[in-house]
């Protein structure tokens, strides 16, 4: 793969050995898989572990650990991971090791109000949301086909705690002024650091690329401090290598507000490069970067940002939602007959019903909110896929567990043979979550939604 003379002399004003950066992009790419804490709560996720439980389930998989991300493995390219049914199951997301690295230096507590601002295709965003229990991460994308996708790698991994909205910043900031405890802006940019595993996005640089792509991170990231809260942390990162995208962008959030401090990290024991220094400022030393021939991965950069405490802060806006009370009674009568679990914070949105928003979501354009339970039709209630991957096998009455044949023909959209009573029914597979069906006289009437049906 050659590099462009013009891209190699834009990154002479960095850090990086030019190179060295050439030898790595003759090297195959590390592939990584980040396991779903949701699906494992009585697993220890390490490599062992997972290891074992793959290889009891026929997946010869061999993983050794990402430094700096404790649920993600680096995995033999043989194994295709993303053909299984386990990843229809929500049991893994397949994401580039590199790219794991800005969630874990977010500090996230169980109870945080996190924001996810330029969230698609969802690996930080579900990354984010296994650390959290009774906090909540509200995942934004303002191009709608990606927060299309967005919304449906949430839903597949069973994500409870997550709002998908589909805004601008800007439509946002006002909404949430000072509000979330930890932002990542996970900015779009040049894709420098995807050269290697994207052919194409070397042939769509140039030299302009860099500096186009800064002026709308700045404008992200000063939408993204007015949502971040006093004492709240902020991490900015990017896929790319250049200074105007990474160091310049984090400067100007600097220059611009006095509150903010770049935080420390420890570069040496990640095998991190450090920041390149701007016009004296040796605090930018302080992101990160990460480079190819240093670590495993194709290449980040991040940058960890405090903003200082003030002591009159008072989060604003509370839960003031609205629902159709004859809807969720509809949801209620189902629960009652199928479930012994409890939800609250209800939402409806058109004849789609939610549980677990426990923010106000009201004129902004929303995918998600919290759990989407089902759609009410003509007063019945009919369950969605997310909501049966938020399930566990014995949180639901009526229960029928598949073959890996009769798994992937319901993937495909067929209907499978029961002598079970008509009625809902969870379907599982390996004792994981599938899908809901109907049974009506001895068939499972397919419910698979039919722009994710395919043949594995």
């Amino acid at each position: 793969m050659e590099l462009e003379k013009e891209f190699l002399d834009s990154l002479k004003n960095t850090n990086i050995d030019t190179e060295k950066l050439k030898e790595s992009f003759t090297k195959k790419q590390f592939l990584g898989v980040r396991f779903n804490r949701q699906k494992f709560k009585n697993i220890e996720i390490n490599a062992q572990n997972m290891q074992n439980f793959m290889q009891n389930n026929d997946i010869l998989c061999k993983f050794s650990p990402i430094l700096w991300c404790n649920d993600g493995f680096y995995y033999n390219e043989e194994v295709r991971l993303g053909k299984h049914i386990f990843h229809e199951l929500g049991l893994y997301y397949l994401q580039e090791p590199s790219a794991m690295s800005p969630v874990e230096f977010l500090d996230i507590k169980p109870n945080d109000f996190v924001l996810d601002l330029c969230a698609a295709p969802g690996g930080k965003t579900t990354q984010i949301a296994n650390k959290l229990e009774n906090g909540f991460v509200l995942a934004n994308e303002i191009v709608p086909s990606r927060a299309k996708i967005l919304c449906e790698n949430v839903q597949r991994l069973g994500i409870k705690n997550c709002i998908v909205t589909n805004n601008s910043p800007q439509e946002l900031e006002n909404k949430f002024e000072c509000f979330f405890d930890k932002i990542l802006v996970d900015a779009p940019c040049s894709g420098e650091g995807m050269f290697r595993k994207n052919n194409d996005a070397i042939l769509e640089w140039n030299i302009n690329s860099p500096k186009q792509c800064m002026a709308r991170q700045i404008e992200i990231v000063k939408s993204a401090y007015k949502m971040l809260k006093p004492n709240g942390k902020m991490v900015y990162s990017t896929c790319t290598f250049s200074l105007e995208e990474n160091e310049t962008v984090v400067k100007f959030l600097l220059d611009s507000f006095d509150d903010l401090e770049l935080v420390e990290i420890d570069h040496k024991k990640y095998g991190f490069e450090n920041g390149v220094a701007i016009d004296g400022n040796d605090s930018l030393k302080k992101s990160a970067r990460l480079y190819p021939y240093n670590i495993d991965g194709e290449g980040h950069f991040f940058a960890v940002l405090h903003k200082k405490d003030n002591d009159s802060f008072v989060r604003r806006n509370k839960q003031t939602q609205k629902f159709n009370k004859q809807h969720v009674a509809i949801f209620e009568k189902f629960l009652s007959k199928y479930s012994s679990n409890k939800y609250d914070n209800y939402v409806s949105i058109g004849d789609y019903l939610y549980a677990g928003c426990p923010v106000d979501i009201d004129r902004i354009k929303v995918l998600n909110a919290g759990i989407f339970l089902g759609e009410i039709k003509k007063d019945v209630f009919i369950p969605s896929w997310h909501f049966s991957h938020t399930l566990e096998k014995d949180e639901f009455k009526n229960t029928l567990e598949l073959s890996e044949t009769q798994a992937k023909q319901y993937i495909m959209g067929l209907e499978v043979d029961t002598n079970l009573s008509d009625g809902w029914v969870l379907l599982t597979y390996k004792d994981f979550s599938l899908c809901f069906g109907k049974v009506v006289a001895g068939k499972v009437k397919n419910h698979y939604p039919k722009y994710l049906r395919k043949q594995l």
